[in-house]
């Protein structure tokens, strides 16, 4: 079923022509199959015209494509933005989460945390798979509430007297766990990696899974891959480091 019901965020200050193309193209993220300008209009509640100016821009710049049904949907243009916005992190980044996951036996995945909006950069299942593993795609977009990743970004900050129990907990241990209960149960714990990009976005490791799994027994592997891809990012010259963590013994 197509989500047609997304809205351009209405910034002060922004553009409405550039906030409505990135709105289109998130829009068209969570729509693969393609939404036609009948779609388009109805979910922006505004005319064709405008719309199509913005699409044949897009179009110009291979971001959007549009298919022999005329229904619009990203183009190869975002496959080189996506490649160009991974380049920044160290080439063994997919190693060491890929390690983890077969170490630890779950999902890994690792997080970008811009603000509040959490998304996932990489998603690695273990590579002996025996059970059924959670998967979030590239670009997904974790929804609201009390995640291990928001907890363990909020261990960063310094200890308030009103601060939940959980974040002093994470901020003692170095990692936060959580279990999601809204819809699709999800156990998780999350790490954060100890060093932040230029802009300020942190990057945090998140292991997840529809099943509850034992914390303690791997946190060190989880403390382990935080700690080496924090080595790795501090060498690279697109990111620069920010205080290091350590385990509490």
């Amino acid at each position: 079923m197509r989500n047609v019901t997304a809205e351009p965020r209405r910034d002060a200050g922004l553009s409405t022509t550039v906030e409505r193309a990135g709105a289109i193209l998130q829009l068209l993220a969570q729509n693969p199959s393609g939404m036609s300008i009948t779609e388009l209009t109805r979910a922006f509640d505004t005319q064709r015209a405008p719309l199509y100016r913005i699409l044949n821009a897009l179009i110009a710049y291979r971001l959007v494509r549009r298919d022999s049904k005329k229904d619009y949907t990203l183009g190869v243009g975002t496959i080189f933005l996506a490649q160009s916005y991974l380049s920044q992190f160290p080439s063994g980044v997919n190693s060491v989460l890929s390690q983890l996951a077969d170490d630890t036996g779950l999902t890994v995945t690792l997080v970008s945390a811009d603000g509040d909006v959490l998304t996932t950069i990489v998603s690695i299942t273990p590579s002996l798979e025996v059970d059924q593993h959670l998967y979030t795609p590239p670009g997904y977009v974790f929804p609201s509430g009390p995640l291990a990743t928001r907890t363990a970004l909020a261990a960063l900050e310094p200890p308030s007297p009103d601060e939940d129990p959980e974040v002093t907990e994470a901020r003692a241990k170095g990692y936060a766990a959580s279990t999601w209960t809204r819809g699709v149960v999800r156990h998780a714990m999350s790490a954060v990696i100890p060093y932040e990009t230029t802009s300020g976005t942190r990057l945090a490791i998140a292991l997840i899974s529809l099943m509850p799994f034992d914390v303690e027994a791997r946190a060190d592997a989880l403390l382990t891959a935080v700690q080496t891809l924090g080595v790795m990012f501090r060498s690279n010259e697109h990111l620069v480091p920010a205080a290091p963590r350590s385990r509490a013994r």
